[in-house]
């Protein structure tokens, strides 16, 4: 391997100066993808990758380094630039830093789960907390600090679609986190924009989209099999577990294949598994294909999962998060059930004779006939009139002498009779809405409401408008603009967003929010909002848990209220059904207040199974589900639920300790002590004086307004434009830096503070006035106005000078060289950043220490420029500097070889588990081959799986090993100051 590149060189190419701002390896990691920032006038800010197989790249020597006095008051120019150089070093410490993080207060189960990844090297995590512990800030913590060492530059979420906003904002407003959301338009425009060859995910380095437009494999597949990515994060992560067959399975192959393209991985799930080993075994596998020894991913243990696994309850958690959790209320059943009036006690007649029949066997017994039209007039007439019509069309066309013909003719004879603004469970619904005080005015309360059935939403939303004499439209451009706000499945992913984050809004015009189930995965809706109405109940515990977590979540200030409405009815045969609904009720507070998954109740693991399990229970067996809905989990879900409950809480220091030889282990070697984060300013003196410094030299700049609490930066064009501003044009498009346009004041202002707290106000202020997007921002080292000045800052020195100060607290005559040292990894992970210093005092003498030593020597906070200059001629200055860029890269082998021979073992040891692993994962597939003909359709599957896990294992020891343990030959070394002695 030639030259080494690292970040922050500067470099010639093309005729052009660069600053190396990332390296990735390329093929065998003989070479590197140089990626880099313009530093002259006609490239400055233009991004641009080498190849350094093609491309001829002169980096410059540090002997040669040409030694620049600073004349600046007080050295300023010096101090930027070193606290520029300091602030583009990737950190290697191996303790995470949670300061200056993001605009919250973290909690420590939430710094458990940025420890639990940082201890593997390529952190593979799959985030199991219950509904409402806040996963979305666990993700964005481990984020910050994987992009802080230079492990997050190339960030790929995955989300649906109703997620998308949500997650991108979240991300944004406490982290500073810019994702650019990817759906199928902003593809096609993208695309537009870019040669047909170009690969459309390279473009933007962080992207977040749905998993419904990316799981077109068909469309995508040749990009996504060209990109590589530092991090990839699936939210909702059951999605792509693979059922029960996962090759079939659009999403698994998907994340499967993603999971083979990226460095780090996160899964995120409040419902990890269905109950059955195989699948979440198969969660696992796609986090690390050597977790788990059995080809079936059915035989594991805890020790062999719960370096990947981390899953929490609220009551584990319950004590530490105080106030950010408000105990929850359940209306009583007796208030919010009524009874059924005399002409849906016709209709109950009607659906129980009906049922009676199918017992009989006088009809055939299928789900719609013997409980689906039931389940459907428990939503309102009008479903139960869709579902009956469809059924009854289709029966005539099947078998026009079934009996089933004439029952159904009189069902849709009675229901056509009713209407949901006359039914029990609308009245029912009308008092509740009175006694809490909505009535559609501005002074009602938010309210949450949900309904399975979309034929049900859609007759619901007008009755309300009618009942309260409120404008209704169906439209969905209209929904988030109007008192009731309707939205369901088949809305697009723009309509949907707006219409959640119109709900969230406390200035908005919507006060209810009529929602099908689309709106029970992941959306945040507490914000302004702490009152839900069950207007049908779902058969389901997973359902009623997940929809209840819209608003019982991590951050409500108000006691979630709950309603459940609910109709009984006088027919014998469904007169005892509403014991069953209410027990599903008492289960959902019951499992809110334990350690337990609502999916362990029923043992089903999908709400689909829950409802058939309660409709055929209601029909043939109700004494049965009453009792299954009392057993405590057993068999092999109750199994799996005891394995992953002890995975959770093993002691990492067992798993990872010293004699263990896991991969990853990021404990600090023996006697190495990580110099890698020094800071000389805050971010707001950084951005104040770095900033000033720049608009002297560029007088058209506006100025920044500073007040005690507020920084108001209005960017200048260069910068607006490589942040994507939404009206600067530009044919080029600046992927590595562009923030969402979302984010984007309408003032084309950007506003900061220091204060966590005031970030986190500003954050509530938003969502009570504007929406989910924050106007003013925590000042964070990571948000792209930091990394743009901190890039244009490093080149207040032309290419290969240093500044060269003075300080009468040296010897007179004594240099002190000071430089940024790194090794890294043949794929250019940063493995040693060490930030030292050389000294020379007369008679040759040298020594060697940090640079925050050397630098408190000095007093380098406190000198001025007196114009002192020592006595020692050029050339000694030179033969100097040649000497201590020696003793520099001597200390930075030195500290290689110390790293080296702490981790070696651990890599040696991990080596010898793969090979165990495969050894015992191979000889279960050749078992399995040994009675099989070898041309047949199963053997030719084993032999593939075997061919393909042989390949992963060749890559995981090229490509993991080879590039993030096995370090460069030689070390990099960069001069970024020297201070000389005087009297």
């Amino acid at each position: 391997m030639g030259s080494v590149f690292t970040p922050g060189m500067r470099v010639v190419c093309r005729d052009a100066e660069w600053l190396v701002t990332r390296v990735d390896a390329a093929g065998s990691y003989q070479h590197q993808i140089v990626f880099c920032t313009g530093v002259d006038d006609l490239n400055r800010g233009h991004e641009a990758a080498f190849l350094t197989q093609l491309d001829r790249i002169k980096e410059v020597n540090p002997r040669e380094t040409a030694l620049v006095r600073d004349d600046s008051n007080g050295y300023s120019r010096s101090r930027l630039f070193l606290e520029a150089q300091l602030r583009q070093m990737p950190l290697t410490d191996p303790a995470p830093n949670f300061e200056d993080m993001g605009a919250f207060t973290p909690m420590e189960y939430q710094k458990e789960a940025v420890h639990r990844a940082l201890h593997q090297l390529r952190p593979r995590l799959l985030l199991a907390d219950q509904v409402g512990l806040g996963k979305t800030i666990e993700v964005g913590m481990i984020l910050s600090e994987l992009i802080r060492r230079g492990q997050g530059n190339r960030i790929l979420v995955l989300a649906k679609k109703s997620m998308l906003s949500q997650f991108q904002a979240e991300l944004w407003n406490r982290f500073a986190l810019p994702l650019v959301r990817m759906d199928s338009d902003a593809l096609s425009r993208l695309q537009l924009k870019i040669p047909a060859s170009k690969n459309p995910f390279e473009v933007y380095q962080r992207i977040i989209i749905s998993i419904d437009t990316l799981k077109d494999i068909g469309r995508y597949a040749h990009f996504l099999e060209n990109t590589r990515w530092d991090v990839v994060v699936i939210d909702e992560a059951h999605n792509v577990s693979g059922g029960s067959n996962p090759e079939r399975h659009l999403s698994y192959r998907l994340a499967r294949r993603l999971s083979r393209r990226t460095n780090s991985m996160l899964l995120t799930t409040a419902t990890p598994h269905n109950g059955k080993r195989e699948t979440f075994g198969r969660l696992i596998s796609l986090l690390d294909p050597s977790a788990v020894p059995d080809p079936k991913l059915q035989e594991y243990e805890a020790k062999d999962i719960a370096p990947f696994f981390l899953m929490r309850f609220k009551e584990d958690v319950k004590t530490e998060a105080g106030s950010n959790f408000s105990e929850r209320q359940v209306v009583p059943l007796e208030q919010t059930t009524a009874p059924a009036s005399e002409a849906e006690e016709g209709v109950y007649h009607q659906l129980a004779h009906i049922r009676q029949r199918v017992l009989d066997k006088e009809i055939e017994s299928q789900a719609i006939v013997s409980w689906g039209m039931y389940k459907a007039f428990l939503s309102s007439p009008e479903a139960c009139l869709s579902t009956a019509s469809k059924r009854l069309a289709q029966i005539r066309r099947q078998d026009p002498s079934s009996p089933e013909v004439d029952e159904l003719a009189l069902l849709t004879r009675q229901l056509e009779q009713l209407t949901i603004a006359e039914s029990a469970r609308f009245k029912a619904l009308v008092r509740e809405l009175e006694a809490m005080g909505w009535d559609g005015t501005a002074k009602s309360p938010r309210l949450l409401m949900f309904t399975e059935s979309r034929v049900t939403q859609q007759a619901l939303a007008p009755a309300l408008a009618r009942h309260f004499k409120l404008k209704f439209s169906d439209k969905e451009q209209d929904q988030a603009e109007q008192t009731i706000a309707a939205i369901h499945g088949g809305m697009s992913d723009n309509a949907l967003a707006a219409s959640v984050e119109s709900f969230g809004t406390g200035t908005s015009e919507v006060r209810l929010l009529l929602a099908t189930d689309v709106a029970s995965e992941g959306v945040n809706l507490h914000h302004q909002c702490h009152h839900i109405i069950h207007y049908d109940l779902p058969w389901s515990i997973i359902t009623l848990i997940q929809r209840n977590g819209r608003i019982d979540r991590f951050g409500q200030k108000h006691p979630p209220i709950i309603r459940y409405l609910m109709v009984e009815t006088r027919e014998g045969l469904l007169e005892g059904d509403s014991e069953i609904f209410q027990r599903l009720v008492a289960k959902v507070e019951e499992i809110n207040r334990s350690t337990r998954t609502g999916e362990s109740v029923l043992k089903l693991y999908d709400p689909d199974k829950e409802t058939d399990a309660v409709g055929e229970g209601l029909v043939t067996n109700r004494e049965g589900l009453k009792r299954r809905l009392e057993e405590e989990g057993d068999g092999e879900s109750g199994e799996l639920e005891s394995l992953l409950h002890e995975a959770s809480h093993l002691d990492l220091d067992f798993l990872l300790g010293d004699d263990d030889g896991e991969e990853g282990c990021t404990k600090e070697p023996t006697g190495m002590q990580d110099n890698s984060r020094i800071r000389l300013f805050s971010n707001a003196k950084f951005l104040a004086d770095g900033y000033r410094t720049l608009r002297a030299e560029n007088r058209d700049w506006p100025d920044i307004d500073n007040t005690d609490k507020q920084v108001i930066f209005t960017p200048p064009c260069e910068l607006a434009r490589r942040l994507g501003a939404p009206w600067v044009d530009s044919e080029m498009v600046y992927g590595a830096s562009a923030m969402p346009e979302e984010a984007w004041p309408a003032e084309k202002q950007l506003f900061f503070t220091e204060s966590p707290r005031r970030a986190n106000a500003a954050i509530q202020a938003a969502l009570a006035q504007k929406g989910q997007w924050s106007r003013e921002l925590l000042l964070t080292e990571q948000h792209p106005v930091m990394k743009w000045l901190t890039e244009r800052l490093m080149m207040l020195q032309a290419r290969g000078e240093a500044p060269l100060i003075s300080s009468p607290w040296l010897e007179p005559g004594e240099l002190l060289f000071c430089f940024i040292g790194q090794v890294s990894s043949r794929a250019g992970t940063p493995l040693i950043v060490d930030p030292h210093a050389v000294s020379f005092r007369k008679g040759g003498k040298f020594r060697i220490r940090s640079l925050k030593e050397a630098l408190a020597e000095v007093k380098f906070d406190q000198l001025t420029n007196t114009g002192q200059q020592g006595s020692l001629p050029e050339h000694l200055m030179k033969s100097f500097l040649g000497s201590a860029v020696d003793q520099s890269l001597h200390h930075l082998k030195q500290l290689k070889d110390r790293r080296r021979a702490e981790i070696w073992p651990r890599v040696d040891e991990e080596t010898r588990r793969l090979d165990d692993w495969f050894s015992r994962w191979a000889a279960r597939i050749d078992a399995q081959l040994a009675g099989l003909p070898p041309e047949g359709k199963r053997a030719t599957q084993l032999c593939n799986k075997r061919e393909e896990m042989e390949k992963y294992l060749k890559d995981r020891k090229e490509h993991w090993m080879w590039a993030h343990y096995r370090a460069t030959d030689e070390p990099t070394t960069r001069l970024v100051l020297v201070v000389e002695g005087v009297k």
